[in-house]
């Protein structure tokens, strides 16, 4: 590879990364390419060197969010058959992922809306395809009798998504829990719910004896 590729990689990479930043602080539409170039120490004609339009950013930070998260997703639950352990690293896996790169996944969802219409399509098709490979995570651990039928599994999925993707806009990395923490109790409200059981019934539930 050379130093040519290597410089124009670093380049938007910081470029995508520094966008991200600045989208989420101040929104796509109040942020311009003089502000990006500025952040980054350069002359506003040189960000063309890695782009063609602002627009070019937004999509690719929106198209990587959710291919990166996606494949990991994925390669999570390679070789796992357990429907509740492919659960726990489908939660694990995505809610860890998200907040390694809070930025580009909160403007992911909160700008989406700034793409022009077939831009926006091609996003929306790729969330769509994630979305029905958790649904289908989701239906494999209903049909094996481990999470409840009397909700329909479009909500069991719309309600899980909600509860990963709306912590990355109230995290904070420097908080008292870790990411894998998060996780962790992300794991327990999803699979065992909010309402308060007396220690006896979690006991009876775990050995197969709670309704």
């Amino acid at each position: 590879m050379s130093s040519d590729t290597v410089s124009t990689i670093s380049g938007r990479e910081r470029l995508l990364a520094t966008a991200a930043v600045m989208f989420r602080q101040r929104g796509y539409a109040g942020t311009s390419t003089r502000d990006l170039a500025a952040a980054l120490g350069m002359q506003s004609a040189s960000l063309y060197h890695y782009i063609g339009s602002k627009e070019d950013l937004l999509f690719d930070l929106s198209r990587e969010a959710l291919e990166v998260i996606g494949a990991r997703v994925a390669a999570a639950l390679d070789g796992a058959e357990d429907p509740v352990e492919r659960l726990r690293l489908l939660i694990r896996t995505h809610l860890v992922t998200a907040l390694s790169d809070q930025d580009k996944h909160a403007v992911m969802l909160t700008e989406m809306h700034s793409l022009s219409p077939a831009r926006r399509a091609e996003v929306l098709k790729m969330r769509d395809q994630y979305e029905a490979y958790v649904e289908g995570v989701l239906s494999k651990a209903r049909g094996a009798g481990v999470i409840r039928t009397d909700i329909p599994v479009k909500y069991l999925r719309l309600a899980l998504l909600d509860l990963l993707g709306w912590t990355i806009f109230w995290f904070r990395p420097d908080g008292e829990l870790s990411p894998n923490a998060l996780a962790d109790i992300m794991v327990t409200l999803y699979l065992d719910g909010a309402r308060w059981r007396p220690a006896q019934d979690w006991v009876a539930a775990a050995n197969g004896d709670g309704t």
